[in-house]
């Protein structure tokens, strides 16, 4: 018949001096083996201390993927922040894949603003002009974005002086040297002189004209 532990509860094995699942005395003459219980808590401190640095662990990742998450946030956003700020003001345009070339219209100015035609832009899409006062000449350009934004800049590749591009699909392409940027955004593909798209010039819209800060464009200065 089996006999069971009057401390645990549990059977104890036949001819044994200790229960085997608490280490109390089976005889009642001997006191419960010392090692037992040491060796009991050691096994149970082991796994505290490995529950403790998983935890830790736990809390170091999280932290380095909350500072990651962070940096990033602080990034600068891609592309021309000036072009970010454009209003959208029209359909956005899709250009041809074989290339569109730039369409010259007249320019004028009145009351500190350079001013195009805003009918013209939307149905030529992609257009030059030229300002010139007694100290300076800087070609522009304006163009209608994928977004349908007007983006106006400076028509120059300053590293290859070119001042004449092209529209290709969603590319603008210098006509000089190829490289090419991203219609929507002014940010670089491919080409040698990808750190300098034409520098863009915020503009704004009024009634049927485009309007360039006169003394902004009188101002400019190469970057290189």
């Amino acid at each position: 018949m089996a006999t069971f532990c009057s401390q645990c509860g549990k059977p104890l094995v036949t001819g044994a001096d200790f229960c085997n699942g608490c280490g109390h005395s089976a005889t009642g003459k001997a006191a419960a083996r010392p090692d037992f219980h040491m060796k009991k808590e050691k096994v149970l401190g082991d796994g505290s201390k490995r529950t403790r640095k998983r935890t830790a662990a736990g809390v170091v990742v999280a932290a380095i993927v909350i500072v990651a998450i962070y940096a990033y946030s602080l990034l600068p956003a891609p592309g021309n922040q000036f072009l970010r700020a454009q209003p959208v003001v029209a359909p956005g345009a899709s250009y041809p894949v074989t290339g569109q070339q730039m369409t010259a219209v007249p320019m004028k100015v009145a009351d500190g603003k350079i001013s195009v035609p805003l009918d013209l832009v939307l149905a030529r899409k992609f257009v030059a002009f030229s300002y010139q006062d007694s100290r300076t000449t800087v070609p522009l350009l304006a163009y209608v974005s994928g977004e349908g934004k007007i983006v106006t800049a400076v028509s120059m590749c300053e590293p290859c002086n070119s001042q004449r591009f092209h529209i290709r699909g969603g590319e603008l392409v210098c006509n000089s040297c190829g490289t090419k940027w991203k219609v929507n955004t002014m940010e670089a593909i491919s080409g040698s002189c990808g750190k300098y798209p034409p520098d863009v010039v915020p503009n704004t819209v009024a009634g049927n004209e485009v309007l360039i800060d006169r003394e902004t464009v009188a101002r400019w200065q190469r970057r290189i």
